[in-house]
């Protein structure tokens, strides 16, 4: 084979492969998920277990009807507690949507915090832009846009707790462990909950630990929507037994046997989704970031990272 016709063989080649790829980040954006994880909590710790349905990131906007349905259908799954860790809009023509799409899910206690696309409305940039480190969000954008006032009453209206930049202890009734034990018995679990306002426009402030946040029978869960360091920090240092978080997207354009190129903020890329460990101090907690649902309107693409929620169970340590 002569040189030219090698690479006019290679140029075809590689242009049949990015028009392949493209059509799947299309694809695969429509194709979510449900993750399970199982946590073991520290000996000593004397609670029944608890299973936590994590929603991150819908981003829902006019078009998104199958993550609606998605969503909606997560009602039927085995889980006690529902924490929404934010961006739940994709614009302010997905406030309908969102309510529709959660509605189910109010019947069980749950909490929330919101993210910077709960307040602003996302806007038309180059996806470049995302690639070359966290995005930035403008001074001078300083009134919210999008309904968070109404979805938080929404939220509220439910008994779901507003963990913007607050913390709370709760009783949360649970059934018999999916693994193990009778699933009709009904049991109360202590959770003491700590949260912040999205940390990726500086909005977070870590609120005083509540009374009852060290006793012998309370769950701690730390909750953010973006996981800066920052505030990973404070909640290993407060003994989180988990902290939960989405933002990333999981990296959302995947290289596969590498992983998430960025995560729109200062955690390691190796940390863009799943289940780690976070150290700080000399302590350690659990830290699960969601890869979340949804995707910017004006970047509807995901390889290599499929849009999930996570059914996560906090299993009592076994005894010996």
């Amino acid at each position: 084979m002569g040189a030219r016709k090698l690479l006019s063989s290679t140029a075809a080649f590689a242009t049949a492969a990015g028009v392949g790829v493209a059509a799947w980040t299309q694809i695969e954006r429509r194709m979510p998920t449900l993750r399970r994880y199982v946590v073991e909590l520290p000996e000593g710790l004397e609670t029944p277990a608890l299973r936590i349905l994590q929603i991150a990131d819908p981003h829902l906007y006019p078009g998104q009807d199958f993550l609606v349905d998605f969503i909606r259908g997560l009602a039927d799954e085995d889980f006690d507690f529902v924490v929404a860790t934010g961006d739940n809009f994709g614009s302010i023509a997905g406030a309908d949507m969102v309510r529709r799409a959660f509605e189910p899910l109010t019947d069980r206690p749950g909490a929330f915090v919101f993210g910077s696309n709960d307040y602003y409305s996302p806007r038309k940039k180059r996806w470049s832009t995302y690639l070359t480190g966290p995005s930035k969000h403008s001074k001078k954008r300083n009134v919210p846009d999008l309904p968070w006032e109404e979805l938080a009453s929404f939220f509220e209206f439910a008994g779901w707790v507003n963990l913007t930049n607050q913390a709370e202890v709760i009783d949360v009734p649970v059934k018999g462990s999916i693994f193990e034990g009778d699933a009709s018995q009904t049991d109360l679990v202590r959770v003491g909950l700590i949260g912040v306002d999205d940390p990726h426009i500086k909005r977070d402030r870590i609120p005083q630990l509540p009374d009852g946040w060290y006793a012998a029978d309370t769950m701690r869960l730390g909750i953010t929507h973006a996981p800066y360091q920052r505030v990973l920090n404070e909640y290993t240092s407060d003994d989180a037994h988990l902290i939960l978080a989405g933002h990333t997207h999981g990296g959302q354009l995947c290289v596969p046997g590498y992983g998430a190129l960025v995560t729109n903020c200062d955690l390691p890329r190796e940390l863009a989704s799943g289940m780690a460990a976070w150290s700080f101090a000399g302590k350690e907690s659990p830290l699960h970031v969601s890869a979340g649902l949804g995707t910017s309107p004006y970047a509807p693409v995901r390889f290599a990272c499929r849009p999930e929620a996570s059914i996560i169970e906090m299993r009592p340590a076994a005894r010996a």
